[in-house]
């Protein structure tokens, strides 16, 4: 039977807005920068966040890294203070975030397809689930099917969370599809563990160097439902 695993942040809702909206009431920066400024936060924050399961890595220091270092690609100083401000402002607006419209047609047409349905995200587990519950994602997923990295303890692109996943939910690797946008975090992860892999760049990344080739790729916020129709 098809299964299909989604990645959360930035794949079901727009992480950007509650971004743009922190930067906005903290910073003085020129609106036509904010989503670059956002893809280097969401850079930095990959390149050390496996270190906050390990223990080597406070999630507040994680906080203040990636902002001070996304920041300072644009000629910006940023302090601890301001940085963790910056975070708790984040948080805030993230509270009222909404799925995309396409993604809610997708989750209803795979339940009423029976399709199976999961979730693997990185991030602490509180945070993570507050971000489903104002999604509304249990409607569609069960809780046993939602992998949490910091509840788990392997975090993407690590292959063990997919192997995790895949045994917890009975999965074959031929027919199981993994759809997100980070290409490091979720498309190696998911092929390296044999699934197929839909890379979601509605952001227009530009493809990186790896031995890892997506299945598909989607380059409009409204191509998932269509996609999840064809597979």
């Amino acid at each position: 039977m098809t299964s299909v695993l989604f990645d959360l942040d930035d794949t079901l809702y727009d992480q950007l807005e509650p971004f743009k909206k922190a930067v906005q009431k903290n910073f003085l920066f020129p609106t036509s920068q904010i989503e670059d400024l956002y893809l280097f936060s969401r850079s930095f924050a990959d390149e050390v966040f496996p270190l906050t399961h390990t223990g080597e890595m406070k999630l507040e220091d994680m906080y203040v890294y990636r902002m001070q270092n996304a920041c300072a690609q644009f000629g910006m100083q940023l302090t601890s203070t301001q940085a963790l401000r910056f975070q708790e402002d984040y948080k805030y607006f993230q509270g009222q975030i909404e799925l995309f419209a396409d993604a809610k047609e997708a989750l209803s047409y795979c339940t009423h397809h029976n399709i199976s349905l999961g979730l693997i995200t990185n991030g602490p587990t509180n945070h993570q689930w507050g971000k489903i519950q104002q999604l509304g994602l249990l409607h569609w997923i069960s809780e046993r099917n939602i992998f949490i990295s910091s509840t788990v303890g392997f975090s993407k692109p690590d292959i063990h969370l997919f192997e995790y996943a895949e045994q917890s939910m009975g999965l074959s690797k031929k027919e199981t599809y993994y759809i997100g946008d980070s290409y490091e975090n979720d498309i190696e992860g998911a092929k390296n563990a044999g699934w197929k892999a839909i890379w979601f760049n509605h952001r227009g990344r530009k493809k990186p160097q790896s031995q890892f080739v997506f299945d598909q790729v989607l380059e409009r916020k409204t191509s998932l439902y269509e996609t999840i129709q064809s597979l």
